[in-house]
């Protein structure tokens, strides 16, 4: 009886121990991670990554943080599926929750956080806005995009045909650099240009401008977007239905010089003779 009565209190002994232990490794690189973000220490802040967050994002994407430091307020929570959690009340006020694992060699990891989270959800909007940006037009001036790197997971874009992707999936089934989408859409509007201008109308600056000067019979409402590019609007020029994405234009064809002349001229008359 007195041997179990040891055994007990030398397994509790070291449970206890044991809890000690774990419980200070996780503050301890929770704090780390922190400090290393706040002081823009962003390598070594990745370097405490768990492998798969440490694929979702790069150094440099971890430079975007705006750290606010934690009040000193830091609590050891339960065990979630993304690991222990710990909480920290923030200087400015709220919280951020900070999920941590034991990796196969015994460290703890960062395996996730709330802050980080909140970031990541705006990763698609931010590399289809480099890719629109910058990686597109570098492209059109003969730069392999395969030399640029997604601003997310720092991993490169790739080109299958004329679509462009992004390794970690940002892009979805990717965005056609070639423009064939885009060239059948402005060329179809060239012809709604053409019959707009034949049925009577002053050549239109705009096709917002088509739809109020039709009462609605020719374009819609607010114009037309590129398929490409829903943030970019078809513009109409002297010289056709222009991409501002693409850099493209589609003519605008009437049956001669002098026509389109005598037509700029004119304006819309119900009884006139359409051409």
């Amino acid at each position: 009886m007195r041997w179990l009565i040891i055994c007990v209190i030398l397994i509790s002994a070291a449970f206890m121990a044991r809890t000690s232990s774990t419980g200070k490794a996780l503050l301890d690189t929770s704090r780390e991670y922190v400090e290393n973000l706040s002081s823009e220490n962003t390598e070594d802040a990745y370097l405490l990554l768990s492998d798969s967050l440490a694929a979702l994002v790069s150094p440099a994407f971890l430079e975007l943080f705006d750290n606010s430091l934690s009040s000193g307020r830091i609590t050891i929570g339960s065990i979630e599926s993304r690991g222990y959690t710990i909480s920290m009340a923030l200087e400015q006020g709220g919280s951020r929750t900070i999920w941590l694992r034991e990796d196969d060699s015994g460290e703890w990891k960062i395996s996730g956080d709330s802050s980080l989270d909140n970031l990541l959800g705006m990763a698609t909007v931010m590399c289809t806005a480099f890719a629109q940006e910058t990686v597109i037009p570098a492209y059109r001036n003969g730069v392999d995009p395969g030399d640029f790197d997604c601003p997310i997971s720092g991993k490169p874009y790739s080109l299958e045909g004329s679509i462009l992707l992004c390794t970690s999936g940002h892009l979805g089934d990717g965005l056609d650099i070639g423009g064939s989408n885009c060239m059948l859409l402005r060329d179809s509007l060239a012809g709604v240009v053409s019959d707009y201008i034949l049925a009577g109308y002053r050549f239109p600056d705009s096709f917002t401008g088509m739809f109020e000067e039709s009462d609605g019979e020719f374009s819609q409402r607010g114009g037309f977007r590129c398929p490409d590019n829903g943030y970019v609007y078809y513009e109409i020029t002297e010289n056709g239905v222009f991409c501002p994405f693409h850099d493209e234009t589609s003519r605008i064809e009437l049956h001669s010089a002098s026509e389109r002349s005598s037509l700029n001229s004119l304006s819309h008359n119900p009884d006139q003779e359409n051409f």
